[in-house]
C-alpha cells in the first residue's frame, strides 16, 4: 500500500471538508453553544451563584419580600414589644439550639410543631429586619424538594398518613433552610458543634448504661454469630441501626474539633465525644454503621488528615487482635451469600422495582409505599420501605421529585467543595460535614435512613451545618 497517496488523499478530503457548508454550520454551531453556556444556569451552578442569586432577587418572590418589607406589617412586627423580644437574633438563636438538642428526645409531632414554630418566628424577623443576607440558592433548592413532594400527594392517592409526612419533611426542610439565611456565620458553627458533642456524650454514656445492665432487645436484631453478646445499644433511639446512623453523621464533626479546633481543652472535649461515641457505635452491632463511619473518617483523612494514614493502615492489622471475634463475624457477614438479612432485602427490593415501574413518572406519594407494597410483596418479606433511601425517593416522588432531590444534593455538594482550596478550619469543618452524610448516605443503601425521623432532621441539620461552614470559610482571612 502506497501510504504516501493515502494520506495526500486524507488532507484533499479534510481541505474539501473546511471549506465545506457543513464545516460552517458546525462552527456556528459551538459559538451559539458556547454562548448559551456562559450564559447558562448550568454553567452557573459549577462555577458560581451570582447570576442566579440575581435572577432571584429579580422574581416576583423577592419582589413580594420588597413590597411587605416596605408595608404597614412589617412596622406593625416592629411596634409590637412581645414580637421585638421575641424576634431579637440571640433569642431566636437560643430557640435554634434548644430544637437541635431537644429533637431526637421528643415525639416527632412536638418537634414537628416547634420547627414550624420557629420558623415562623424567623420569617417574621426576616421581615423585620431588612439587612439580613439573601437566601442561598441551596434553600430555594429545598423548597424545590418540598414542593414536588407536595405535588405527588396531590396526583396520587393520599394515604391516611401521608399529609403527617409531608408535614414532617417540610418542618424539616424548612427549619434548616431558615437557619441557613440567617446564622451563616461562624460562631454558630462553633457552637451548634459544642451542643452536638453533648448530645453525642449524654446519648453515649446512656448507651453504656444500657450495655452493662443490659436492656429488651428485639430478637430479630441478634444473629447466631453475635447471641454471646447479648445487647445491641440503641440509646433513646430504640433501634441500635438508627443509633449508628445518628452516630455516622455526627462523629466526623467530632474528629474535625479535635484536629482543628484552636483551644487544648476544646480538642479534649471533642475527644472524649468521639471516642464514646465511637464505642458506641461498635456496641450498637450495626455493622453498616461500622462500615460507613469507617468510610466517613477514611474520607477525611485522604482529603484533609493524611498525617492518621499510618495509624488507619497499623490499626486494619492489629484489628484481629483486639476486636472481639462476634463483631468481626457480624461485619464480614456482609460479603457472606448465607446472610438473612441480606436476602430479605433482594426480596423487598424485586417487589420495590416492580413497583418503581409502575410508578416510575408520577411516584406513589408520601406514605403509600407501605399501602401498595402488600401488591407486589415476594413470598413473606414484609416491610414498610424499600431498604434502600434513594430507591424509596424514586418510588414515592416519583421522576420530577427525584430530580429535584439530586439537584438539591450536588447543589449542596458544590457549595462544600468550592472552598476546600481555602486553608480555614471551617473549610475541615465542612467536609467532615460531607463526609459523615456521605457516610449515612453509604448506609442508606440497604435502609431508608429517613423512615426514622429524627434521622431526617440531623441527616438535612448535617448538610445545613457543612453549608454554613462553607460559607464560614468564604469569610474567614485568617490561613491555619
Amino acid at each position: 500500500m502506497n501510504y504516501g497517496i493515502v494520506i495526500g488523499w486524507l488532507l484533499n478530503f479534510y481541505k474539501a471538508y473546511q471549506d465545506s457548508a457543513t464545516h460552517a454550520f458546525f462552527v456556528n454551531l459551538e459559538k451559539h453553544l458556547q454562548l448559551w453556556f456562559e450564559a447558562s444556569w448550568f454553567r452557573q451552578f459549577f462555577t458560581g451563584h451570582e447570576g442566579m442569586v440575581e435572577d432571584f432577587n429579580g422574581s416576583y418572590a423577592k419582589k413580594l419580600t420588597r413590597k411587605i418589607n416596605g408595608s404597614g406589617l412589617s412596622e406593625w412586627l416592629k411596634a409590637s414589644w412581645i414580637l421585638k423580644l421575641v424576634l431579637n437574633k440571640t433569642v431566636l438563636k437560643l430557640f435554634v439550639y434548644v430544637q437541635i438538642f431537644s429533637y431526637v428526645l421528643l415525639p416527632t409531632l412536638i418537634g414537628v410543631v416547634i420547627s414550624i414554630g420557629i420558623v415562623g418566628l424567623l420569617i417574621l424577623y426576616r421581615l423585620t429586619d431588612t439587612n439580613q443576607p439573601q437566601m442561598p440558592l441551596i434553600s430555594v433548592a429545598m423548597g424545590i424538594v418540598v414542593a414536588t413532594m407536595a405535588v405527588s400527594l396531590l396526583f396520587n392517592p393520599v394515604s391516611s398518613d401521608g399529609l403527617v409526612i409531608w408535614l414532617i419533611y417540610m418542618s424539616t426542610f424548612a427549619f434548616s433552610a431558615m437557619i441557613l439565611g440567617t446564622f451563616r456565620d461562624r460562631q454558630f458553627v462553633r457552637e451548634v458543634m459544642v451542643i452536638i458533642g453533648i448530645m453525642v456524650i449524654l446519648l453515649g454514656v446512656y448507651g453504656v448504661y444500657q450495655k452493662s445492665v443490659g436492656v429488651p432487645v428485639d430478637p430479630a436484631w441478634l444473629d447466631e454469630d453475635v447471641q454471646e453478646l447479648g445487647v445491641r445499644v440503641y440509646s433513646v433511639f430504640g433501634n441500635p441501626n438508627v443509633y449508628g446512623e445518628f452516630l455516622v453523621l455526627v462523629l466526623p464533626l467530632m474528629f474535625a474539633g479535635i484536629n482543628r479546633h484552636e483551644n487544648k481543652w476544646m480538642k479534649l472535649f471533642f475527644a472524649g465525644a468521639f471516642l464514646l461515641g465511637g464505642l458506641n457505635v461498635v456496641l450498637t452491632l450495626s455493622r453498616g454503621s461500622m462500615m460507613s463511619l469507617g468510610i466517613a473518617l477514611i474520607l477525611i483523612v485522604l482529603f484533609k488528615d493524611r498525617k492518621y494514614l499510618p495509624l488507619i493502615g497499623v490499626g486494619i492489622l492489629l484489628s484481629p487482635y483486639f476486636v472481639p471475634e462476634a463483631i468481626i463475624g457480624r461485619i464480614m457477614s456482609i460479603f457472606e451469600g448465607g446472610d438473612t438479612s441480606m436476602s430479605y432485602r433482594v426480596s423487598i427490593y424485586r417487589a420495590s422495582f416492580d413497583m418503581l415501574e409502575d410508578y416510575f413518572i408520577q411516584g406513589t406519594g408520601l406514605g403509600n409505599f407501605k399501602v401498595l407494597y402488600k401488591a407486589y410483596a415476594y413470598s413473606a418479606a414484609k416491610s414498610f420501605h424499600a431498604h434502600n433511601t434513594l430507591l424509596m425517593l424514586m418510588i414515592e416522588l416519583g421522576l420530577v421529585g427525584i430530580l429535584a432531590y439530586i439537584f438539591y444534593f450536588f447543589t449542596w455538594a458544590r457549595a462544600i467543595f468550592s472552598v476546600q482550596k481555602k486553608k480555614s478550619v471551617y473549610a475541615y469543618y465542612a467536609f467532615a460535614a460531607f463526609a459523615g452524610v456521605v457516610g449515612c448516605t453509604v448506609q442508606g443503601m440497604v435502609d431508608h435512613i429517613f423512615h426514622n425521623y429524627d434521622i431526617l432532621f440531623v441527616y438535612i441539620l448535617m448538610m445545613t451545618i457543612g453549608v454554613i461552614s462553607a460559607y464560614a470559610a468564604r469569610e474567614e482571612h485568617t490561613d491555619v
